[in-house]
Parts: C-alpha cells; sequence; structure tokens
C-alpha cells in the first residue's frame, strides 16, 4: 500500500509541476503579444506622423485606444512635439503604455532648415557672423559673408534643449570608429579631443557643450552636422566629406584640411591659407533620423 501511496504522490506532483509550467509558458506568451501589440501601435502612429509631416506640421496630441484583447487592457497613446526653430529641428516621441506597468517608447528627429540659412548659404558656403574672419597668416578674406557686410545671424539654440534626446554618454572614439555613426544624436558636455588618424563611417548629428578637436588626419565619411557651442578646432589633413558646421565660439581649420559642405561660426574664424572649404547643397537637404528605441 505504501509503495502505490507514494508512486501516486510522485505522479501528483510530477502533474502539478507540468500545470504550473504550462501556465508560466502561457503567461509569458501573452506577455510577450501584448508587448508586441504596444510596439505595433508606436510604429503606426510613427510612421503615420512622419507620412502627415510631408502635407502639415505635426502637433503633440494624445489619444486613448480601445482595450487590447487578450487582457482587456486599456491603452493610451501620447504623442510628444517639441522643436528647436532656428535650426529648424523637430523632435518626435511616440509612447504607448496601458492600465498596467508596460510601455513602449519610439523617437525620431529631422531637420529642416530654415529658409534664411539657406538663403545665407546661397551665397558662401562659409558665414562668419563676428567681426572678421582671417587666415593664419592674419590676412582678412573678402569673399566669406559676415555679419557686419550682409547681415547674417547665427542661429539661437542650447544644449540643454538638445541633451533630453541625445545621447548622453558619448562613445569612445574607438568606439564610432568600430561601429560608425548610426543616424542619431550624440552629445558630448565635456572638452573632447578625438584622436590623428580616426576614420568614422556613417551619418549623425554630433553636439558639443565644451571645446572640441578632430585630430590630424580624420575622415568623416558621412553626412555629419556639428554644433559646438564652444571652440572647434580641426586639425591638419582632416576631410568631412558631407559636413554643416555650425561653431559658437571660434573655428580653427588647419593645413590641407577640407571640409564639402557649409559652415558657420559666431565669433571668428581660422582658416590655414591650404585649407579648402568647399560648398556641397547636400548637407543643406532636411536631415532624417533613424527611428531610435
Amino acid at each position: 500500500m505504501l509503495p502505490l501511496l507514494l508512486f501516486l504522490m510522485i505522479c501528483s506532483s510530477m502533474i502539478l509541476y507540468f500545470m504550473r509550467s504550462v501556465f508560466q509558458e502561457s503567461e509569458a506568451a501573452r506577455e510577450h503579444l501584448h508587448r508586441k501589440q504596444l510596439e505595433t501601435i508606436a510604429q503606426s502612429f510613427m510612421f503615420t506622423a512622419i507620412q502627415q509631416e510631408k502635407d502639415a506640421e505635426i502637433t503633440s496630441a494624445a489619444y486613448a485606444l480601445p482595450p487590447l484583447q487578450p487582457g482587456n487592457s486599456e491603452v493610451q497613446v501620447s504623442v510628444s512635439v517639441n522643436r528647436v526653430e532656428d535650426l529648424g529641428l523637430r523632435f518626435l516621441e511616440v509612447n504607448v503604455s496601458d492600465s498596467g506597468p508596460d510601455d513602449f517608447s519610439l523617437r525620431q528627429c529631422s531637420m529642416f532648415f530654415p529658409v534664411p540659412m539657406l538663403q545665407q548659404f546661397a551665397k558662401s558656403p562659409l558665414i562668419i557672423t563676428g567681426p572678421t574672419m582671417q587666415d593664419e597668416s592674419g590676412k582678412e578674406d573678402k569673399d566669406t559673408i559676415t555679419g557686419k557686410s550682409y547681415g547674417a545671424a547665427f542661429p539661437q539654440f542650447s544644449v540643454e534643449e538638445i541633451a533630453a534626446w541625445a545621447l548622453t554618454d558619448f562613445p569612445p572614439a574607438s568606439e564610432l570608429q568600430r561601429d560608425g555613426l548610426s543616424g542619431w544624436i550624440y552629445l558630448s558636455r565635456e572638452k573632447i579631443e578625438f584622436p590623428k588618424g580616426w576614420q568614422v563611417n556613417g551619418d549623425g548629428i554630433l553636439v558639443f557643450a565644451d571645446d572640441v578637436t578632430i585630430g590630424d588626419n580624420t575622415v568623416l565619411t558621412g553626412r555629419v552636422i556639428v554644433l559646438a557651442d564652444s571652440d572647434l578646432r580641426i586639425g591638419n589633413h582632416v576631410r568631412l566629406n558631407k559636413a554643416l558646421l555650425l561653431c559658437r565660439g571660434k573655428l580653427t581649420v588647419g593645413t590641407d584640411s577640407i571640409i564639402n559642405g557649409a559652415v558657420m561660426a559666431r565669433q571668428d574664424a581660422v582658416l590655414d591659407e591650404k585649407a579648402v572649404i568647399t560648398g556641397d547643397r547636400e548637407v543643406l537637404e532636411p536631415f532624417n533620423s533613424i527611428i531610435s528605441y
């Protein structure tokens, strides 16, 4: 009798364990399905907003959706739009949450450069809104647009306006060289100096709150937008293939460096006589970031 009772107890335990495992797997499957539902809703609202923006300016909004099944969970969708007007910079975030603890967010940004900036760069790829621009010999360049000669205005923006949306942990130079730019915003709050011989692929927006130095023989192959809140020093033999540089401080460009794109400095600029800045209207085309989690 005892062996039979022991056998039944073991069988009962195995059945309970199996039922518990099935229940846990079922719960995990429901949670996974629910998460995918939130993700799909966020993607749908994100793509719809970007599509609508082609015809009209988008604004912040909130929506309540019918309950999700299974679970009968109510869903709230929040679409947040923030702008830095002088840069034509638009930040978009879609957040989807349920009545429980789950939520899912997507973010994207775009730059649609304002008409005054486009008009200024149509006259020259190099604009100095401060008093003068000189080469290293001290000779003033008469072909450069200055604030005094054309009324050029440096765009008003704050690093703090951008910081909430950027990757504030600026990747190490070795990581950027290995992985490249992924089409998002990268922000450094500290003074930074990139190594010599650095090569980085990919597109992105680089924001610097303090002084930044781009070392000799550096090559940035993709489309980059550099927003420097302080001084920007570009070393010798540097090549920026498609770059828009907006420098609030002093801009310095070394010998034999080539910048293909457009440059604006607020204070002043010192360019080596062998440095070359070539206009490229493509850097002023709208910039669309990746859709980021």
